[in-house]
């Protein structure tokens, strides 16, 4: 009896969600729409192609159709949200620290206390180097708080993220140690990039007017010279009118946006930045026909989630580092992904070295999160060598990395030093707020 119960439990359950796909594709609507509530993009329903198919692209998008149209979805997230709210949500940071905590086998004791609010004390030094110590004990200029936003049409704001002036003084303090450690005609890169779900809802006319960031005015007056501060927003209004700059399919940005950016750093540098076709890309839905030209990318319709990879302009020799020396060989790209994944591969670690057959006299090292990844294509033919790590938890691994990033910097000899996130890596966080103080001059430790 049992059994038959079981069969008709599940007979009613599958007929019950057939039942609501078919009640969805019948009446939901198909445009999408946006989600006020997570301020997002929803997905429409997918246009069916025969490369759509192949990829895999069609269904992923439809089951996120399915997703999104599903019957009273704001209410049920506000709801959900409540709920956290009512049983207590801890704190990002919080968590953060317990995860970094249990990676390194430290005690509770050994951890800075104030690591939640970014205003960890610097570790004791007596071994620094004397242009460090002149570099921290110079006087700083006073700090200022500064923010991420949107913008709506009537001027009003919706505020992202904050940083307190603490937060941006002891990062100003971080930043001036790394180009203490450099050369001195080094360079240190820094942007902090609005990931694609603040970006993109610009492209709704109808919600926000634009998205702003004050974060390179708080923070430029309080580093030292070679320290350069860019703003993301900024940098990239002059190209809002030539289309969308980032992926409405996950976080990133797309490759071109990626090229404006990196233009702009090695302009900075005394460089004639590159012309975006001055490469051959690969196209993401028929990679098996090898690198477009040129002259036939420019007589296509692209689309721009249809990610272009550059094809690098020299053989690029590639390999994982682990406790500083030891190497194995890798890829520059990852053709088994259809997704932004197929930059360099996706995220390996902890160091990756691109030796790339220019022979320029100058070495760069990428500190980043995933967004540097479409964009160091670009600066390749601007070194003989870059050196990319990934300092996120589930990246830079306690127990291969066996050196810290200044035995790093000094062994592939480091000019330097580009350090590209996207604003899910937050100036609040681990990664900014200890990481990159404690890596500096400490390998992580196992526990």
């Amino acid at each position: 009896m049992k059994k038959y119960l079981r069969f008709a439990e599940n007979y009613i359950l599958l007929l019950a969600s057939l039942t609501l796909g078919l009640f969805l594709l019948l009446f939901a609507p198909k445009e999408g729409g946006v989600s006020e509530t997570e301020n997002r993009r929803l997905q429409s329903f997918p246009e069916l192609s025969v490369s759509a198919l192949v990829s895999g692209s069609y269904m992923d998008e439809f089951e996120s159709f399915l997703s999104d149209a599903f019957p009273a979805r704001e209410e049920m997230i506000a709801l959900s949200d409540a709920i956290k709210g009512l049983f207590g949500k801890a704190d990002a940071q919080e968590e953060a620290k317990k995860l970094f905590i249990e990676e390194q086998g430290l005690a509770g004791d050994e951890a800075p206390e104030n690591l939640a609010a970014g205003t960890a004390a610097a570790p004791e030094e007596p071994d620094a180097q004397p242009a460090e110590a002149a570099a921290e004990a110079a006087p700083a200029a006073e700090a200022h708080g500064a923010a991420l936003w949107q913008e709506r049409f009537d001027g009003s704001r919706v505020l992202i993220e904050q940083y307190s002036p603490e937060q941006l003084s002891y990062l100003a303090g971080v930043l001036d140690r790394y180009r203490a450690a450099l050369p001195e005609d080094g360079n240190i890169f820094f942007i902090n990039v609005p990931a694609s779900d603040v970006a993109n809802p610009v492209l709704d006319e109808h919600r926000f007017a634009g998205w702003g960031s004050d974060l390179d005015e708080a923070l430029q007056p309080l580093v030292a010279p070679g320290v350069r501060i860019y703003s993301a927003p900024k940098l990239l209004s002059p190209y809002e009118n030539d289309g969308p700059m980032f992926s409405k399919e996950d976080l990133h940005w797309f490759v071109k946006t990626a090229w404006l950016t990196s233009n702009a750093f090695v302009s900075d540098l005394g460089y004639a930045p590159s012309g975006f076709y001055d490469y051959e890309y690969f196209l993401r839905y028929s990679l098996n026909k090898g690198p477009y030209r040129p002259e036939q990318l420019q007589s296509m319709t692209l689309e721009r989630e249809n990610l272009m990879v550059p094809l690098v302009l020299s053989p690029v020799k590639t390999s994982l580092i682990q406790n500083l020396t030891e190497r194995k060989a890798s890829d520059v790209y990852d053709f088994t992904h259809h997704g932004y994944t197929m930059y360099l591969g996706g995220a390996k670690g902890p160091y990756r070295l691109f030796e790339t057959g220019f022979h320029t006299g100058r070495n760069a090292m990428i500190i980043s999160d995933s967004y540097a990844f479409a964009m160091a294509y670009y600066l390749f033919p601007f070194y003989d060598s870059v050196l990319q790590t990934d300092l996120r938890n589930t990246n830079y691994s306690s127990g291969s990395v066996g050196a810290s990033i200044r035995q790093y910097m000094q062994q592939y000899e480091i000019d330097d030093l580009y350090l590209v996130t996207c604003h899910w890596t937050s100036i609040n966080g681990p990664v900014f707020s200890w990481r990159l103080e404690q890596f500096l001059d400490a390998a992580p430790q196992m526990g």
